[in-house]
Protein backbone atom coordinates (compact mmCIF):
# COMPACT_ATOMS: atom_id res chain seq x y z
CA UNK A 1 0.00 0.00 0.00
CA UNK A 2 1.36 3.50 -0.94
CA UNK A 3 1.71 6.23 1.14
CA UNK A 4 -1.20 8.31 -0.03
CA UNK A 5 -3.32 5.13 0.22
CA UNK A 6 -2.34 4.08 3.93
CA UNK A 7 -2.86 7.87 4.79
CA UNK A 8 -6.79 8.12 3.06
CA UNK A 9 -7.18 4.55 5.03
CA UNK A 10 -5.99 5.57 8.11
CA UNK A 11 -8.23 8.85 8.03
CA UNK A 12 -11.44 6.94 7.08
CA UNK A 13 -10.75 4.51 10.31
CA UNK A 14 -9.80 7.63 13.15
CA UNK A 15 -13.42 9.25 11.38
CA UNK A 16 -15.51 5.40 11.74
CA UNK A 17 -13.87 5.33 15.29
CA UNK A 18 -14.62 9.33 16.72
CA UNK A 19 -18.37 8.26 15.31
CA UNK A 20 -18.40 4.63 16.98
CA UNK A 21 -17.21 6.53 20.34
CA UNK A 22 -19.50 9.82 20.08
CA UNK A 23 -22.55 7.46 20.12
CA UNK A 24 -20.75 5.75 23.12
CA UNK A 25 -20.59 9.39 24.38
CA UNK A 26 -24.60 10.49 24.15
CA UNK A 27 -25.14 6.67 25.09
CA UNK A 28 -23.45 7.30 28.59
CA UNK A 29 -23.94 10.90 29.70
CA UNK A 30 -22.10 12.26 32.90
CA UNK A 31 -25.69 13.56 33.86
CA UNK A 32 -26.24 9.87 35.50
CA UNK A 33 -23.57 11.15 38.16
CA UNK A 34 -24.18 14.85 37.80
CA UNK A 35 -28.22 15.06 37.29
CA UNK A 36 -29.73 18.36 37.45
CA UNK A 37 -26.78 20.07 37.93
CA UNK A 38 -24.66 20.01 35.21
CA UNK A 39 -26.80 18.98 32.25
CA UNK A 40 -25.31 17.89 28.87
CA UNK A 41 -21.82 16.80 30.31
CA UNK A 42 -20.32 13.93 28.52
CA UNK A 43 -17.39 11.81 29.00
CA UNK A 44 -15.92 12.77 25.79
CA UNK A 45 -14.33 9.36 24.52
CA UNK A 46 -14.58 10.81 21.02
CA UNK A 47 -11.57 13.30 21.69
CA UNK A 48 -9.08 10.74 22.23
CA UNK A 49 -9.51 10.23 18.53
CA UNK A 50 -8.65 13.70 17.75
CA UNK A 51 -5.91 13.76 20.49
CA UNK A 52 -4.33 10.52 18.50
CA UNK A 53 -4.18 12.62 15.52
CA UNK A 54 -2.57 15.68 17.01
CA UNK A 55 0.62 13.79 17.89
CA UNK A 56 0.39 11.37 14.62
CA UNK A 57 -0.69 13.75 12.18
CA UNK A 58 -0.14 17.68 10.88
CA UNK A 59 -2.50 20.02 11.60
CA UNK A 60 -4.34 19.91 8.17
CA UNK A 61 -5.22 16.76 8.75
CA UNK A 62 -6.26 17.20 12.23
CA UNK A 63 -8.62 20.36 11.32
CA UNK A 64 -9.95 17.55 8.36
CA UNK A 65 -10.62 14.73 10.97
CA UNK A 66 -12.45 17.20 13.45
CA UNK A 67 -14.70 18.45 10.76
CA UNK A 68 -15.72 15.88 9.37
CA UNK A 69 -16.54 13.98 13.01
CA UNK A 70 -18.35 17.26 14.11
CA UNK A 71 -20.48 17.55 10.92
CA UNK A 72 -21.41 13.96 10.82
CA UNK A 73 -21.71 13.05 14.44
CA UNK A 74 -23.68 16.26 14.16
CA UNK A 75 -26.21 15.06 10.86
CA UNK A 76 -26.16 11.72 12.45
CA UNK A 77 -27.36 12.25 16.32
CA UNK A 78 -27.41 15.78 16.57
CA UNK A 79 -29.21 18.92 15.29
CA UNK A 80 -27.91 22.13 13.36
CA UNK A 81 -27.53 23.97 17.06
CA UNK A 82 -25.44 21.14 18.02
CA UNK A 83 -22.93 21.21 15.32
CA UNK A 84 -22.71 24.75 15.81
CA UNK A 85 -21.83 24.14 19.73
CA UNK A 86 -19.36 21.01 18.62
CA UNK A 87 -17.61 23.08 16.15
CA UNK A 88 -16.95 25.74 18.24
CA UNK A 89 -15.91 23.85 21.34
CA UNK A 90 -13.67 21.23 18.34
CA UNK A 91 -11.91 24.75 16.76
CA UNK A 92 -10.80 26.09 19.86
CA UNK A 93 -9.73 22.48 21.24
CA UNK A 94 -7.47 21.91 18.28
CA UNK A 95 -5.85 25.39 18.93
CA UNK A 96 -5.42 24.47 22.16
CA UNK A 97 -3.88 21.43 21.64
CA UNK A 98 -1.68 21.80 18.66
CA UNK A 99 -0.06 24.71 20.84
CA UNK A 100 0.54 23.18 23.52
CA UNK A 101 1.67 19.34 22.21
CA UNK A 102 5.03 20.60 23.07
CA UNK A 103 4.78 22.17 26.17
CA UNK A 104 1.85 20.29 28.28
CA UNK A 105 3.53 21.14 31.30
CA UNK A 106 2.35 24.48 31.13
CA UNK A 107 -0.96 23.85 29.59
CA UNK A 108 -1.40 21.39 32.64
CA UNK A 109 -0.65 24.19 35.22
CA UNK A 110 -2.47 26.70 33.66
CA UNK A 111 -5.59 24.63 33.86
CA UNK A 112 -4.82 23.88 37.51
CA UNK A 113 -5.10 27.71 38.47
CA UNK A 114 -8.15 28.14 36.22
CA UNK A 115 -9.77 25.46 38.12
CA UNK A 116 -8.71 27.03 41.67
CA UNK A 117 -9.80 30.30 40.61
CA UNK A 118 -13.57 29.06 39.01
CA UNK A 119 -13.99 27.19 42.79
CA UNK A 120 -12.45 30.55 44.69
CA UNK A 121 -14.85 32.72 42.59
CA UNK A 122 -17.83 29.83 43.07
CA UNK A 123 -17.07 30.51 46.78
CA UNK A 124 -17.08 34.00 46.59
CA UNK A 125 -20.34 34.19 45.15
CA UNK A 126 -21.56 31.35 47.93
CA UNK A 127 -20.57 32.06 51.25
CA UNK A 128 -22.48 28.61 52.41
CA UNK A 129 -22.68 26.02 49.42
CA UNK A 130 -25.02 23.76 49.86
CA UNK A 131 -25.92 20.44 47.78
CA UNK A 132 -25.70 20.60 43.93
CA UNK A 133 -23.52 23.92 44.49
CA UNK A 134 -20.99 22.17 46.80
CA UNK A 135 -20.51 18.89 45.02
CA UNK A 136 -20.08 20.78 42.03
CA UNK A 137 -17.04 23.11 44.32
CA UNK A 138 -15.69 19.59 45.34
CA UNK A 139 -15.86 18.59 41.88
CA UNK A 140 -13.80 21.30 40.49
CA UNK A 141 -11.62 21.07 43.71
CA UNK A 142 -10.71 17.69 42.59
CA UNK A 143 -9.96 19.04 38.63
CA UNK A 144 -7.35 21.41 39.84
CA UNK A 145 -5.86 18.92 42.02
CA UNK A 146 -5.64 16.12 39.16
CA UNK A 147 -4.17 19.48 36.96
CA UNK A 148 -1.27 19.79 39.33
CA UNK A 149 -0.60 16.26 39.71
CA UNK A 150 -0.54 15.89 35.75
CA UNK A 151 1.83 19.18 35.92
CA UNK A 152 4.24 16.71 38.34
CA UNK A 153 3.81 13.69 36.00
CA UNK A 154 4.74 15.47 33.16
CA UNK A 155 7.52 17.19 35.04
CA UNK A 156 9.17 13.82 36.13
CA UNK A 157 8.33 11.15 32.67
CA UNK A 158 7.86 13.33 29.93
CA UNK A 159 5.90 10.99 27.84
CA UNK A 160 3.34 11.60 29.81
CA UNK A 161 2.88 15.21 27.46
CA UNK A 162 -0.59 13.84 26.50
CA UNK A 163 -1.97 14.35 29.38
CA UNK A 164 -1.95 17.93 29.78
CA UNK A 165 -2.51 18.21 26.27
CA UNK A 166 -5.73 16.27 27.05
CA UNK A 167 -6.68 18.45 30.19
CA UNK A 168 -6.33 21.62 27.98
CA UNK A 169 -7.87 20.38 25.11
CA UNK A 170 -11.15 19.41 27.23
CA UNK A 171 -11.21 22.75 28.93
CA UNK A 172 -10.94 24.31 25.83
CA UNK A 173 -13.63 22.33 23.99
CA UNK A 174 -16.06 23.71 27.00
CA UNK A 175 -15.17 27.33 27.03
CA UNK A 176 -15.78 27.19 22.96
CA UNK A 177 -19.48 25.76 23.54
CA UNK A 178 -20.09 28.25 26.07
CA UNK A 179 -18.74 30.96 23.86
CA UNK A 180 -20.99 29.84 21.23
CA UNK A 181 -24.01 29.39 23.24
CA UNK A 182 -23.64 32.75 25.02
CA UNK A 183 -23.28 34.12 21.60
CA UNK A 184 -26.18 32.14 20.09
CA UNK A 185 -28.81 31.88 23.61
CA UNK A 186 -27.66 35.98 24.05
CA UNK A 187 -27.04 34.93 27.82
CA UNK A 188 -23.61 36.35 28.91
CA UNK A 189 -24.35 35.35 32.43
CA UNK A 190 -23.63 31.81 31.50
CA UNK A 191 -19.55 33.09 31.10
CA UNK A 192 -20.04 33.42 34.91
CA UNK A 193 -22.06 30.93 36.33
CA UNK A 194 -21.82 27.48 34.12
CA UNK A 195 -18.31 28.00 32.43
CA UNK A 196 -16.47 27.91 35.96
CA UNK A 197 -18.12 24.48 36.70
CA UNK A 198 -17.09 23.69 33.59
CA UNK A 199 -13.82 24.26 33.79
CA UNK A 200 -13.35 21.70 36.47
CA UNK A 201 -15.52 18.77 35.03
CA UNK A 202 -13.95 19.62 31.58
CA UNK A 203 -10.27 19.09 33.56
CA UNK A 204 -11.24 15.96 35.41
CA UNK A 205 -12.59 14.32 32.04
CA UNK A 206 -9.38 15.44 30.36
CA UNK A 207 -7.35 13.55 32.67
CA UNK A 208 -8.98 10.64 32.23
CA UNK A 209 -9.16 10.78 28.45
CA UNK A 210 -5.29 11.56 28.47
CA UNK A 211 -4.30 8.51 30.47
CA UNK A 212 -6.66 6.14 28.08
CA UNK A 213 -4.68 7.91 24.75
CA UNK A 214 -1.05 7.38 26.89
CA UNK A 215 -2.09 3.64 27.32
CA UNK A 216 -2.71 3.44 23.53
CA UNK A 217 0.07 5.46 22.61
CA UNK A 218 2.35 2.87 24.64
CA UNK A 219 0.52 -0.03 23.07
CA UNK A 220 1.12 1.73 20.05
CA UNK A 221 5.11 2.11 20.12
CA UNK A 222 4.96 -1.48 22.06
CA UNK A 223 3.65 -2.89 18.80
CA UNK A 224 6.11 -1.28 16.28
CA UNK A 225 2.44 0.96 14.75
Amino acid sequence: MNSKAKTVARFGLLVALSLVLGWLDRAIPLTWFLSGAVPGIKLGLANTVLLYAVYLMDWRGCAALMLAKVLLSGFMFGSMSAIIYSLSGGVLSLIVMLLVRKNARIGALVIGLMAFASDLYLLLRNRAPRGQMLWCMLLIALAGLAAIVAFAAIRKRPEWSVLGTSLAGAVAHNIGQILAASAMLRTPQLMFTYLPILVGIGAVVGCLTGIVAQRVFRALRVQGA
